[in-house]
């Protein structure tokens, strides 16, 4: 069961390659844009991509109540 669900992934990503190149075809062919362009905006979209996923995954590994902890605290010194 588990090597189908596998091969599901492998395959939605083989196609999500696929529709990336092709977005990023037209985005060169329609905007003038040369390889080393393309290459500086995927590189810009990757480390924006990585920056959100690490704030994402900073804040989804605290605890409810820190997070709670957090804003009470905050609250009481806005406050005084």
């Amino acid at each position: 069961m588990n090597d189908g669900l596998l091969n599901k992934k492998n395959e939605t990503s083989k196609i999500a390659e696929k529709y990336i190149n092709k977005y990023i075809s037209d985005l060169q062919l329609h905007m003038s844009l040369s390889d080393s362009q393309i290459v500086h905006i995927l590189n810009s979209c990757i480390m924006e991509y990585k920056i959100k996923h690490k704030i994402a995954n900073k804040i989804s590994g605290k605890k409810w109540w820190q997070i709670l902890k957090k804003n009470i605290t905050i609250k009481y010194i806005n406050k005084e």
